[in-house]
């Protein structure tokens, strides 16, 4: 819960249902793992920031997006500073990419300037026209709240999404890491910045 904004919201996400015939593991039971693991990162810092960060795991993504619907219904007064959503396996974070107000915009390029030494780059084009994932997607089109994309390598990603291949094995741990500090340093930094990163 955030010290002096506490009415703020730093939204991380993920995603609990898969699709049948698999069992998961890495859409999303990856993302799930990984916005959880940033969420301890920040508690066990003993830190309390400026706003509230909070981890939603999101029901029915695969068929409806019933759970980011019902959370867009039920917080659509509240403020949110930022969101986003782990769901595209545990490769390496590569790039990160916004969608913020254009004055927001030199608070996102210092959060990618720390992130770059986890391999991780602001691209030249498109910078503020990122994709937040499935859910987080649906509440920054419909409630116009600011988003980030943490964008991971998804080489097999379609090798395996929706397939009986959807198990654990396929998640390469040595990924994970990477995938947690990306998520708690940018949820950390959004959730101190002076900035107001929205409405869009």
């Amino acid at each position: 819960r955030g010290r002096e904004r506490p009415d703020e919201i730093v939204l991380i996400g993920a995603h609990l249902d898969s699709w049948d015939v698999g069992q998961g593991a890495v859409d999303d039971g990856a993302g799930v793992a990984v916005v959880l693991a940033a969420a301890k990162q920040l508690q066990a810092a003993t830190l309390r920031p400026r706003r509230t960060v909070r981890v939603v795991l999101f029901a029915n993504e695969e068929n409806g997006f019933d759970g980011a619907a019902a959370y867009g219904e039920r917080y659509k007064s509240a403020v949110h500073q930022l969101i986003g959503e782990s769901d595209f396996g545990a490769g390496k974070i590569w790039r990160l990419r916004s969608r913020v107000r254009p004055d927001a915009l030199p608070v996102i390029d210092e959060i990618a300037r720390l992130l770059a030494p986890l391999g991780i780059a602001r691209p030249d084009t498109g910078a503020n026209e990122g994709s937040p994932g499935p859910d987080a997607g649906v509440l920054m089109r419909r409630l116009k709240w600011p988003a980030i994309e943490l964008t991971q390598d998804g080489t097999n990603y379609f090798d395996i999404h929706h397939t009986d291949n959807d198990t654990l094995d396929k998640i390469d741990p040595a990924t994970l890491p990477q995938n947690v500090a990306a998520w708690a340093v940018t949820a950390w930094l959004a959730a101190q910045a002076e900035a107001k990163f929205g409405p869009l």
